[in-house]
């Protein structure tokens, strides 16, 4: 019996061992930065950034949000780039944007678009972020409110209360989370990013394509900062203590899997906030209800002139 016992505690022990070498190994990753989704690469003083630059006219930054890149804005992007000058960027670790070993805080992740922004010589801007992407605008706004002519976010947590699945949540747990990350397939992660949508939605391709870009370090810090970020001081009360507050637009899904849809209302608490609810879109209505959401984006530029 007591064989028995030592056999198990030393198999235990091996496996224990094999998952805290793997945990320092994927924790360590790192990845340079390559061109794709159509952008070109930007050197930066924050890291190599992958930059996408469409169309003339008054500029317009599209920020995406956790585990996406600059592609989740294909359905909605050229139609604005006929008027005006879109700028989207992969934010640090995702897309084509350098990921480091480090340095991945929302304010950090807004220096980067501060530092693109000054390369490509814009001053003032409309901005738009997606999810974590909205938490990275408002950093910006908070930032450098001069430099905001109108700001929106979509679906955009005004606290911390993502709602992730299971797989999702056991791969953000430490050494399991690596050890998943490992042995992760495109189902696997095609299943994760389907929450992101209403229910029955195809997860594009593409998507999938931009999250085996991310290393596990990535994902995980940038996970992290983005919760310490909305816990600090939840995003209504950032924006709410600009001043002046730059014309707000709120876009939410009504099937948002991730943020409950009606979270969406604590934004109306900042002063002239205008809130767009996309009826039957999920947690990504740019990608999945893009007409209405180009819409309401087209409307709400044109008033904040």
């Amino acid at each position: 019996m007591s064989r028995t016992l030592g056999l198990i505690l030393a198999v235990a022990a091996a496996v224990a061992a094999v998952l805290l070498v793997n945990a320092l190994l994927v924790g360590r990753e790192t990845r340079a930065a390559i061109a794709r989704s159509g952008g070109q690469l930007m050197e930066t003083d924050v890291v190599t950034a992958n930059v996408k630059v469409e169309g003339d006219g008054r500029p317009i930054v599209l920020i995406h949000g956790l585990g996406a890149a600059l592609d989740w804005w294909d359905a909605i992007a050229p139609d604005l780039a006929q008027d005006h000058r879109v700028i989207r960027l992969d934010l640090i670790g995702h897309g084509g944007t350098e990921a480091p070993a480090s340095g991945y805080s929302i304010e950090r992740q807004a220096a980067l678009v501060k530092a693109v922004l000054d390369k490509l010589g814009v001053g003032r801007t409309v901005i738009i972020g997606h999810s974590m992407g909205g938490e990275v605008a408002t950093a910006f706004a908070t930032r450098h409110s001069s430099q905001v002519d109108c700001l929106a976010v979509i679906d955009t947590p005004p606290k911390p209360e993502t709602n992730f699945n299971l797989n999702t949540r056991l791969a953000l747990t430490p050494v399991a989370g690596q050890a998943l990350w490992r042995l992760r397939t495109d189902p696997m992660l095609r299943q994760a990013l389907a929450q992101g949508f209403a229910p029955g939605f195809p997860v594009p391709e593409k998507f999938v394509a931009d999250l085996w870009q991310l290393t596990y370090t990535a994902f995980h810090n940038a996970h992290r900062d983005s919760i310490a970020y909305v816990t600090e001081i939840g995003t209504p009360e950032r924006l709410k203590a600009l001043d002046p507050v730059p014309p707000f637009l709120v876009i939410f899904g009504t099937e948002d899997a991730l943020i409950a849809p009606s979270s969406a209302k604590l934004f109306e608490t900042v002063p002239g906030a205008r809130l767009v609810m996309i009826e039957g879109a999920g947690h990504s209505p740019m990608v999945e209800k893009p007409e209405e959401t180009l819409a309401a984006i087209k409307g709400f530029i044109q008033a904040c002139r």
